[in-house]
């Protein structure tokens, strides 16, 4: 389950726009950097040519200075004023202006120009320039304390830094521009949770906000709509609630016989699918006024099996901690049961299996699964069974079902104590129906 849940993290992430617009940036900063440093190297391959000359000018200059044979004293007295350090390979003798000469004999040696008498070599940060002369080999390379290494990496890191200040800026810029896009994901959820009056803030650009102000009024339609529906059919239920009475006293005055029998069953239907509209209603307007109180569900299902028990297929207990606590509204969280079991039982068959109740702790609910091996219910009606006046059988018989209201009702008590109701089905294979009570009100997980 772990697993499951960072795989889904990651895909999210992975899906993520600004995930994709953090990889674009990234991307950009890339050929940025790139684009610079090929740039900066064929401008230094086309600086180069002409300084070949310039260094085989200047290298000669040194050497005319040096005196015919090479003097090391004014050797010593030029690489003291150029910061330069020479090393002289002769026909009668050899000397070097620096005491350690191992780098140049451990140096790698390239041609740099079309002339065959001039050498470069690079060894540990340091370069080399080699010149045979016809007074002997001479090598040049620049004083240890003028490294210029160190202040070229600097340069380095100073680009690279302004280069990634720059992408960074750019991409929390667009994550600043694009914030509403969070805020709509965010109102879609409480939207699709039940909560219409939920409202977006009408900030950013003119096409979000646009875009927010839609979402506002999408959702004020659906409130009003919803709310319309509901309280025409509080007023309806009322409404007929005076002569369904009057014909009650009506039936009193018939004689007995199939008429008189007929008319009462239709007078206790309408009557009953009347109370469950106004019972809905009243769930729906709850505001906190349940009855919570601790009742231990071992107990809770003592009190209702009975009625189901010589119901076939039956029901059938799996083991749960008799312990186990939750606070609810009694008489309520009853009739939620009593419907769910009505439903499994009328649906499966009566020669099958039983129905089952398992009970699982899944933080932060504890969630009582009641589960029929039925006919089940196709994949494309699930999403609106529990919608009233929904019914599966479009023929709405008294022999397949009732009136649609009895999982409305179900999802309206179960939310009313913060948990939720889902269902979990398949043609011929049965019908899962799971309810979550929430942790936080029962005891703890042990």
């Amino acid at each position: 389950m772990l697993r499951e849940l960072r795989m889904n993290w990651f895909k999210r992430i992975v899906r993520s726009v600004f995930t994709k617009l953090l990889i674009i940036i990234i991307l950009t900063g890339i050929c940025i950097n790139l684009v610079v440093g090929g740039f900066f190297w064929i401008h230094r391959s086309a600086a180069g040519r002409p300084l070949h000359k310039n260094i085989l000018q200047y290298v000669n200059y040194i050497i005319a200075d040096l005196g015919n044979p090479p003097n090391l004293d004014r050797a010593k007295q030029i690489a003291s004023q150029a910061s330069l350090q020479i090393y002289y390979d002769g026909p009668s003798n050899t000397w070097s202006t620096a005491g350690d000469i191992s780098e140049v004999q451990k140096a790698h040696w390239r041609k740099w120009s079309e002339n065959p008498l001039i050498r470069v070599g690079r060894f540990h940060g340091h370069h080399f320039v080699e010149l045979s002369h016809e007074l002997g080999r001479f090598v040049f390379w620049l004083d240890k304390s003028l490294n210029l290494d160190p202040e070229r990496r600097r340069l380095v890191i100073i680009l690279l830094s302004l280069l990634t200040l720059i992408l960074a800026g750019a991409f929390l810029s667009i994550r600043w521009i694009l914030r509403p896009v969070r805020l709509l994901d965010h109102g879609v959820r409480e939207v699709s949770q039940g909560n219409l009056k939920h409202q977006l803030p009408l900030k950013g650009s003119v096409e979000l906000t646009d875009l927010a102000a839609a979402f506002n009024d999408m959702t004020e339609r659906i409130r009003d709509i919803l709310h319309t529906k509901e309280q025409l059919l509080m007023d309806i239920s009322h409404e007929l609630r005076s002569p369904l009475t009057r014909m009650r006293v009506a039936l009193e005055f018939l004689p007995q016989g199939k008429a008189r029998e007929s008319i009462t069953n239709d007078v206790i239907e309408m009557e009953t699918m009347i109370n469950e509209i106004l019972e809905t209603a009243r769930m729906h307007h709850l505001n906190g006024k349940l009855t919570l109180e601790p009742i231990k569900l071992v107990d809770l299902l003592s009190e209702i099996l009975p009625d189901f028990e010589q119901q076939a297929p039956g029901v059938v207990v799996e083991d749960f901690p008799s312990e186990l606590t939750i606070h609810v509204d009694q008489e309520r969280i009853k009739t939620v049961l009593k419907n769910i079991l009505t439903n499994a039982i009328k649906f499966s068959s009566p020669d099958g299996e039983p129905v089952r109740i398992f009970l699982k702790v899944h933080s932060p609910y504890i969630v009582m699964r009641i589960s029929d091996k039925g006919i089940g219910i196709p994949q494309d009606e699930l999403p609106f069974i529990f919608e009233p006046f929904y019914r599966v059988d479009k023929s709405r018989t008294k022999e397949t079902g009732g009136y649609g209201l009895g999982l409305s009702l179900c999802k309206t008590i179960m939310e009313a104590h913060g948990g939720k109701i889902e269902a979990e089905c398949a043609p011929n294979i049965g019908t899962t129906i799971a309810l979550y009570f929430p942790e936080k009100l029962g005891s703890p997980k042990k």
